[in-house]
């Protein structure tokens, strides 16, 4: 039996929710591919994408359906719907989906809030590190933009079901108010959203809803989903994390574009000496070209590996970098998503090509992006993740199973998340425990 299942709209928040709760010492495995479930038997926890951020709402809803509904054979307990901690995506929608699946006797708590990562809930607004969301990169995100910080309305605007609030007031009163509130307004509300400011407070909150006696799913990027397990099973005996030390390279594959992942390389670049190639992302559009450039790269990568211990395969470190779909001729008629995956298909090949060339050079893999952390498991077959630790909140360490039941060390990052130094500490953690 399952302690608990996550269901997340992309790879990165599936593994990101899951290294929180391994951090309490349960084994928690990511399945990319249902039909292999059957693999990770023994787990305590399992976590899977249903890579529908980017999807139309009805498919991402039968995505959300379908994955759940393979869960609930598990006989699982609990199960967590995991979204992205600035609600890109179809937000409401998949709520939707996932209570359907588990029944008209189950709520949706909402807790958006991932203080460890400057994601704050007052007043029923996201902060992103004391800004407004709607004022931060994410309103103009090239796929899902946002443009209103209230979480409810975020909620509201795919949902069909009424939506409840409760107030950081009530929150700081501690579990035993919160339980009241969640009673009563589950009287008429189905999905709830809930204020937090600190990591205690989402404690409290956990608490207040399993006092509450409510079947519900947590709905949010990772704390709270987390705190709900660990109260769960507290008294369960929990294994710990085994760390292997060896000393190879590292190899970073960086397809974000945003401007906090190029303060990230540039700092890398200044404080680690790294070997750093970059792709011409346009060239990945045009067949003619394609071959050509991810030919360039992997040779560029093999040809200088003794250079640096960290190699870096890049598709932006300026502004003049960042490309925009709608000026791009091949692209014309396409989503934004679709074009995305031209350039993600393109990295996962490269990347794949440098390990396989490079063999036991290679301890570790950085790939910054749920694009393509997403390609490159499918380039390689993966059937899964052995998730072993949060480096930093929303950057996980796992070990990445393909379908030989081999293992690369792994570190998957969104393009929004850290600081400046984030990229050094990822590195640094790789060479730490390869």
């Amino acid at each position: 039996m399952l302690k608990a299942a996550i269901v997340a709209d992309d790879l990165t928040g599936a593994n990101d929710t899951g290294a929180i709760i391994a951090q309490d010492g349960f084994t928690v495995g990511t399945v990319l591919n249902l039909d292999y479930i059957d693999r990770f038997d023994g787990y305590d926890v399992l976590s899977t994408s249903t890579e529908s951020r980017g999807m139309e709402q009805k498919k991402a809803c039968k995505a959300v359906r379908a994955a759940a509904a393979r869960l609930k054979t598990m006989d699982c307990r609990f199960f967590s719907k995991r979204i992205d901690s600035t609600l890109r995506g179809n937000v409401g929608s998949e709520i939707d989906a996932i209570l359907e699946e588990l029944g008209e006797d189950t709520y949706a708590i909402v807790v958006a809030a991932f203080p460890g990562s400057g994601r704050t809930v007052v007043g029923d607004y996201l902060m992103v590190n004391h800004v407004p969301l709607e004022m931060t990169e994410v309103s103009r995100d090239p796929i899902s933009p946002v443009t209103v910080s209230r979480v409810t309305d975020v909620v509201k605007m795919q949902s069909k079901h009424r939506i409840g609030y409760i107030s950081l007031g009530t929150v700081m009163q501690g579990r035993g108010e919160i339980k009241k509130e969640v009673q009563k307004q589950s009287k008429d509300c189905r999905v709830i959203v809930v204020d937090a400011r600190t990591d205690e407070d989402i404690r409290e909150i956990a608490k207040g809803c399993i006092d509450s006696k409510l079947k519900f799913t947590s709905v949010d990027p990772g704390p709270f989903s987390g705190s709900v397990i660990h109260e769960l099973y507290a008294n369960d005996q929990l294994q710990g994390k085994e760390i292997i030390n060896k000393n190879k390279k590292i190899l970073c594959s960086i397809g974000s574009a945003s401007a906090l992942t190029r303060k990230q390389i540039k700092e890398l670049q200044n404080q680690r000496a790294p070997y750093i190639i970059k792709v011409n992302p346009l060239a990945f559009f045009k067949e003619s070209e394609r071959k050509k450039e991810i030919s360039r790269v992997i040779q560029g990568v093999v040809e200088n590996k003794d250079k640096a211990d960290v190699l870096a395969v890049v598709t932006a470190m300026e502004d003049s970098d960042v490309l925009d779909f709608s000026k791009i001729e091949e692209l014309k008629g396409k989503t934004k998503s679709e074009c995305a995956v031209y350039i993600a298909t393109a990295m996962a090949e490269i990347t794949e090509e440098i390990k396989d060339q490079l063999q036991d050079e290679i301890g570790g893999v950085y790939l910054t992006g749920g694009d393509i952390s997403a390609a490159y498991c499918e380039r390689i077959r993966a059937i899964g993740f052995d998730v072993k630790d949060e480096v930093i909140p929303l950057a996980i360490y796992s070990e990445i199973i393909d379908k030989d039941l081999n293992r690369t060390h792994m570190i998957t990052k969104g393009g929004l998340v850290g600081d400046e130094s984030t990229l050094i500490t990822c590195v640094d953690y790789l060479q730490d425990v390869i």
